[in-house]
């Protein structure tokens, strides 16, 4: 990576590899990437604005090789294995890290980040030897991270307050939560897609948590609240289904309209 002027993504990077590589011989591995990154994670906590954007775009670039690393042998090794749990905590690490990214920056650059965070991941990973998603699979990343998005940025602009939970953090399975100004109310959102709301209706009617009426219902109003319960917690979560044939398109990681999203949301609020 060239040593670029202070206060840029590559020099962060160069920076953090640089103390990184004095330290340690030999090729640089994915795995010993762990300290700079929880490193940066606590720069982050001390920042805001411009800066902080700049810092989380650096930790995305950071985490990357790892997380594709995980994403490898992931889809190597479809039924598990040893590690298994390290290696999903690193993707959903870099999940995080993405969506924190995107949600930092200025409208104006929402429809060019993917090919631009895209280009500094390779451009780090290239010059360093270390693993990179490939074409397909940032692809699906990014689509999969673009519905939640989209949710959150459309909820906002439908009047809510909305809060992007750390899934690194949470065992409930919430993506968000939204609170309505108006009615006081607030909902644990959980963004599935189609394929995936329908298998998660199909588990908890399994588990006995619905009924098959309920299964019905649920899939024709594209959400379901159940109670979820973890060491001795509960929480109500609602599970969204996020259909493109009824909240329309999603582009630059915003819907379309946010119309039919905030009728959704309403419906929602108005079940629990």
């Amino acid at each position: 990576m060239p040593d670029t002027k202070p206060g840029t993504v590559e020099h962060i990077l160069h920076d953090e590899v640089s103390q990184l590589r004095r330290r340690m011989r030999g090729r640089l591995r994915a795995s010993q990437l762990d300290e700079p990154i929880e490193e940066l994670k606590h720069r982050l906590e001390l920042l805001h604005g411009p800066r902080k954007t700049i810092v989380l775009e650096a930790l995305v670039v950071l985490q990357a090789p790892r997380a594709a690393l995980a994403q490898d042998e992931m889809d190597a090794h479809k039924h598990g294995y040893h590690d298994r749990n390290k290696r999903l905590f690193e993707l959903i690490d870099f999940n995080d890290s993405f969506v924190d990214a995107v949600l930092a920056q200025p409208p104006d650059k929402l429809p060019h980040f993917a090919q631009h965070i895209k280009h500094q991941m390779l451009t780090f990973s290239k010059h360093y030897k270390l693993p990179s998603f490939s074409d397909e699979q940032y692809e699906a990343i990014v689509r999969g991270l673009s519905r939640e998005i989209a949710v959150f940025l459309g909820a906002q602009l439908e009047g809510y307050e909305v809060h992007m939970t750390s899934r690194a953090a949470d065992a409930f399975g919430v993506d968000m939560v939204v609170f309505d100004p108006e009615s006081g109310k607030t909902v644990n959102i959980d963004c599935k897609t189609p394929s995936a709301f329908r298998h998660r209706l199909g588990e908890l009617v399994h588990e006995g948590r619905i009924s098959e009426d309920d299964f019905y219902t649920a899939d024709e109003n594209d959400f379901v609240t159940v109670t979820n319960h973890h060491d001795n917690r509960e929480i109500r979560v609602t599970t969204m289904c996020i259909r493109p044939e009824h909240l329309g398109e999603i582009v630059d990681f915003q819907f379309v309209d946010t119309n039919k999203l905030g009728e959704l949301i309403r419906k929602i609020l108005i079940s629990n």
